[in-house]
């Protein structure tokens, strides 16, 4: 993908170039063409127009050749890390599943049961989905991520992992500005969620079955 950006930009910088000199060179094949009798003087003069005005649409040309480059490789850095999102979510998929393949991780840095570890590592597969939308696309907005981090704050599990977790995710999560204001959306929702009260139950995020 990065050397696709760059050839990309090299393009648009030799077009940049294609264009100069064709209009440099312009008077020079007129003359190769042209009758005898020609007033080669004023064509001089068409000539050093036509460079004089050439040279800004060659800086735009090579202002478009960076500008391309720099989008693109964006671009590049954006899809890779969506593409290393993607096979840590199918390898802790195939962990929730299988308790053997579980075990292949390592023993845990604290002391959780099983269901509990599946819990949180469904809960970080969450935040990196929101983390994702925020920081890559742009299409979430601070309010809707809010929201979802509020709710998911209200309930016991969701608290338990933003204690444990949060200086993790400032660490590994707080590279660029975007993704700082991400933590500090996630921070807000979780304070505003523990000053609302206590966590709902996880025994009680659901209606018994018989009661309906």
């Amino acid at each position: 993908m990065q050397n696709m950006a760059l050839r990309a930009g090299l393009l648009w910088v030799a077009l940049g170039f294609a264009t100069l000199l064709s209009i440099i060179g312009a008077p020079f094949l007129l003359r190769w063409v042209a009758p005898e009798g020609m007033n080669w003087a004023e064509l001089s003069n068409i000539s050093q127009a036509y460079a004089a005005i050439s040279v800004p649409f060659t800086a735009a040309a090579l202002l478009g050749a960076i500008v391309s480059t720099i989008y693109q490789a964006r671009q590049a850095r954006v899809s890779q890390e969506e593409a290393r999102s993607a096979n840590h979510r199918d390898l802790l998929a195939i962990a929730l599943e299988d308790v053997n393949l579980n075990a292949c991780w390592g023993p845990k840095s604290m002391s959780l049961t099983r269901q509990q570890w599946k819990q949180h590592t469904y809960i970080n597969m969450i935040l990196s989905f929101w983390y994702s939308n925020y920081t890559g696309t742009g299409a979430a907005l601070d309010a809707i991520t809010k929201d979802n981090a509020t709710r998911l704050f209200r309930g016991q599990v969701g608290r338990e992992f933003w204690a444990l977790y949060s200086a993790e995710w400032q660490v590994f999560h707080s590279g660029g500005r975007r993704e700082r204001k991400f933590i500090r959306v996630l921070d807000q929702a979780y304070a505003e969620a523990v000053a609302a009260g206590p966590a709902v139950p996880f025994s009680e995020f659901f209606v018994p079955e018989d009661s309906e």
